[in-house]
Parts: structure tokens; sequence; C-alpha cells
């Protein structure tokens, strides 16, 4: 009797099931959420004309380059420097043997002055007669004769001095010495190997920081000598000029370039030749709009948000010149509402409340 009490209660409860879902079903539901409103700040985009910097990667150069060589020959016996040392202007950089030359100085003394004495005698003896020859005692040709000894002698003498001064001269360049100061960036020789005259020994660089970098042919045709540089070595900052531009551009690069004076220097430390330097370039104005580079947002695209009727609106732009904390973009117009804070909250349509800010950065 009780299993089939159980067995009515089941099948009554299976026979009331569809009617308890119907009456779930029925129950009303929501199908219009609140929309979100979102804050934001925006400002009204305008035409402006800015400074621009062009922006390269230059490299450390030598500025001045100095090759210094004997004008004599002779065996090298003595090196004053190293490889980087800074040098003064008029100091020693290198000596020859003095020995071959100082002897050929001594004879040539010598020499000059025994031909000193003798042109001396012949003016003597011509001085007496020429008064002889004024007084009637003597003949002539006796003191044409007295006359042409002396020239002679003078000549000779005059010899002996032009060849003690060439002695002198010769022994004084066996001595090299810097005509500027700066520092010795290659010795080509060492001690006791023996010098041909004229060949490059010791090789030096101006103190002047220079950077060189290649310009580009529209950058090369705006920039001016005296454009104000800034350069970046390092953790360093300096500041310079453009002081020359090749008008010819290099054959492989087809870029020109241009030399840049230093007159902030970095620090000697962090100058080594052949280092790079990342440049910014002073390369005129540029019209057109410019927003901040904060109000750039990147999914791909570059992109900005845009308020039309108190709604966000998507417009993908193209990132030109930059300027510091702005950059000129095409893709916007005067007039346009950019938002510049609140913008990595929204999307596309979501309606907005506006505060306003002046300019277009």
């Amino acid at each position: 009797m009780m299993k089939r009490k159980q067995l009515s209660i089941t099948i009554l409860a299976f026979l009331l099931l569809p009617a308890l879902l119907t009456g779930c079903g029925s129950q009303p539901t929501d199908t219009n959420p609140v929309e979100i409103t979102r804050p934001v700040t925006v400002s009204s985009l305008s035409e402006q004309s800015q400074p621009v910097q062009s922006e390269y990667l230059g490299v450390i150069g030598y500025g001045e380059l100095k090759k210094y060589s004997f004008k004599v020959t002779g065996k090298l016996v003595l090196l004053n420097v190293h490889k980087g040392k800074a040098i003064q202007q008029g100091e020693l950089l290198a000596s020859l043997d003095q020995t071959d030359l100082s002897l050929a100085l001594r004879n040539s003394q010598i020499n000059l002055s025994q031909a000193e004495q003798v042109y001396q005698d012949a003016l003597n003896q011509y001085t007496k007669y020429l008064e002889l020859a004024k007084a009637g005692a003597l003949a002539q040709l006796d003191l044409d004769k007295a006359k042409l000894d002396m020239d002679v002698k003078e000549s000779t003498y005059q010899k002996a001095q032009l060849d003690v001064e060439v002695k002198q001269n010769a022994l004084s360049d066996t001595k090299l010495y810097s005509d500027m100061a700066g520092y010795v960036t290659d010795i080509l020789y060492k001690e006791g190997e023996n010098l041909a005259a004229g060949y490059p020994v010791i090789v030096v660089r101006s103190q002047e920081q220079v950077i060189n970098v290649g310009l580009d042919q529209t950058d090369a045709a705006k920039t001016k000598l005296g454009t104000r540089v800034k350069v970046k070595v390092s953790n360093f900052t300096g500041e310079g000029q453009v002081t020359h531009i090749d008008q010819l551009p290099d054959s492989e690069t087809r870029t020109y370039n241009t030399e840049i004076k230093l007159s902030k220097e970095i620090p000697a430390e962090a100058y080594f030749i052949g280092a790079t330097a990342d440049v910014s370039l002073a390369s005129g104005t540029e019209q057109g709009i410019w927003i901040p580079i904060s109000a750039v947002m990147n999914d791909g695209e570059d992109y900005v948000f845009i308020v039309e009727s108190d709604r966000a609106v998507k417009r993908n732009i193209s990132l030109k010149n930059s300027q510091g904390f702005n950059v000129r973009v095409e893709g916007l117009k005067p007039g346009d509402n950019l938002v510049t804070s609140g913008m990595k909250e929204l999307s596309e349509g979501m309606t907005v409340t506006m505060t306003q800010t002046a300019g277009g950065q």
C-alpha cells in the first residue's frame, strides 16, 4: 500500500513539471541595460606651427687631424708621448739622434770662422790699397785685383754663414714639437728605427669635439651653417652647431656628411673616436595639427578618440614629426574635440561627459 502511494506522488510531480517550468519562464527579463557614461577631458584642435627636430645617428669624429713628421733623416731616439695622451701646444713629441748633425754643425762653424778671418784680411788689404790709390801710389790694376780678391773672399764667407744656418736648422729639426693642443691618436714608429724625412711619425687630433652625421637630401637642403644641434653619447649630453656640410653625397649612402662642433662638450672619458651619438638637429618649423603624444593609442594602428555628439569616436591617424611631448599628425582636422584624458576607458560609441581645455596640445 505504501509503495503505491509513493508511485502516485512521483507521477503527479512529473505531470506538474512542465507547468512549473512554464511558470518560471514567464517572469519578465531586463533587455535594456543602463548605458555607461565616461567623463573625459577634451581639447579643441587647431593648426599650429612648431619647430621640429630631425633625429639622426651620428659618429664621433677626429676633428682636425694632423700628421707630424721630421724634415731630416735620422734615428728615432725618443718618443715623448704615447697613444691617447693629451698634449699642449709647444710640447716635445719626439726627437732624432743629433750626433752626426752636431758634428756637421761644428765643422761648418769652424769653416765660417776661417772664412770670416780670410775675408777680413782681404777687406783690410783692399782698404789699404784704396788709400794708396787715392794718393797716386798704387796702380789701378793692383786696386782692381785687391777688390776682386775681397769680393771672392766675401762670397765664400757668406756661403759659410748660410751653411751654418742650414746645419743649425737641421739640428733643430731633430726635435718634433706640437703646434696645437690635442690628443695623440697614433704613433707610427718605434724608438731605434731609422726614419726618412717627411714620413708621418705621430698623428694628433685637435681638442675640439666633433660629431659627423649623414643628412638626407631634404634635411641637408634645409640645414644652414650655425644650425644648433643637441647630441647624446651614452648618458651624457652636449650641444654644438653645424660647421660644414659636404656638397656631394656619399656614393654608397647618398647622404651628405655634416660636421658638428660641440660648444658644450661631453666628458673626455665618453668621447671615443668612431662611437655613435644620437643627434637632434633643428630643421625648421612644420605647420599642421599637433597633439600630445600621450593621447595616441595603438592596437596595431595609431589612433585617438574624438568626441562627436557626446559620443567617443575612434579615429586612425598617421604620426609625422615629433617635438618634445607633441607630435604632428594626419587624420584629424581643426575643430575636432580630441580626448586628452580618460581615453583608456573608452570604446567606440560610448557616451561621454566633456571637460574642455584650451589649445590643441
